[in-house]
């Protein structure tokens, strides 16, 4: 679990320890409060996930809320499914959920979710350009791991 404020061009950061012989299943997002971008072309919510701290070693910076001039909100406990079933998020996929957000970037992969060593990864949030409209609220993260044979 992490915070994150309204605050444009900052990074919010979450690490967690990847088990040894296991390959990532689920990455579930839920926020505790609304996140609503400022509504300017360029107003995203990043997401990236790494082998260090803003790294975007697996999946470089990526919209989870892709604001293309009008103001985009990923609403209070709306999971979302970051990586489902080992696949990383299609572009949209949320926009037809309810809370969802209506726009989002195709969630791909720089390298393999599996690792034969324990490992730390790191997830980073970053507000782009202008601050949030909404936010300062916390964020959970649920990962769940498969054991590889």
């Amino acid at each position: 679990t992490g915070t994150i404020a309204v605050t444009a061009d900052a990074t919010y950061d979450v690490s967690f320890t990847q088990p040894a012989g296991t390959s990532i299943k689920n990455i579930i997002m839920i926020a505790a409060g609304n996140l609503v971008t400022a509504g300017a072309s360029g107003d995203d919510i990043d997401f990236d996930l790494g082998t260090s701290a803003g790294g975007g070693q697996i999946i470089d910076e990526k919209a989870i809320a892709d604001d293309g001039g009008s103001a985009v909100t990923i609403a209070a406990n709306t999971p979302l499914f970051i990586v489902e079933n080992g696949i990383p998020a299609a572009a949209n996929k949320f926009a037809n959920m309810s809370g969802g957000p209506a726009t989002s970037e195709a969630m791909t992969l720089a390298a393999s979710l599996a690792s034969s060593s324990e490992r730390t990864l790191h997830i980073r949030l970053k507000p782009l350009a202008n601050d949030l409209a909404t936010a300062a609220t916390t964020v959970t993260f649920v990962i769940d791991f498969i054991t590889l044979p």
